[in-house]
């Protein structure tokens, strides 16, 4: 388990949600997951808490599209009317690559390990990532 640095072979704890907080430079958790979208949006209808969904998924795939060359066309959504199952698929299929990415992060340097010597998550950093990408 990589704690400290990077070393091949290695193995690292990623944390999606803190990921995209950062891919996103948002200010809180994002509420991307289908089977809590009645904790997110309590007093929406079934349709609009979908739109919702929707929503925050097409503007997570499309960070990771910059992030990423042809991961916005690797994640189309599913249809709108789609059942709960294909949901949950695309969404795990969307965790796969969010994963994936922060690998990609740890040997371009933009992340950093928040743990001790035993155990520790990888997360990217907003300013480092803005810095690679030759933003302020």
């Amino acid at each position: 388990m990589l704690t400290k640095e990077v070393g091949v072979p290695g193995l690292l704890e990623v944390y999606r949600h803190p990921a995209l907080v950062e891919l996103m430079s948002a200010e809180k958790r994002l509420p991307y997951k289908q089977g809590k979208t009645r904790n997110y949006w309590p007093t929406e209808n079934p349709a609009n808490r979908r739109t919702k969904l929707f929503e925050t998924w097409r503007t997570i795939v499309a960070h990771l599209g910059q992030e990423i060359p042809g991961a916005s066309n690797a994640l189309q959504l599913p249809p709108f009317e789609a059942p709960s199952w294909r949901l949950k698929a695309f969404e795990d299929m969307l965790d796969a690559v969010i994963c994936a990415w922060v690998g990609i992060c740890v040997f371009e340097g933009t992340v950093v390990p928040f743990g001790d010597d035993t155990s520790a998550i990888w997360i990217p950093q907003s300013e480092l990532l803005a810095s690679r990408r030759g933003r302020p």
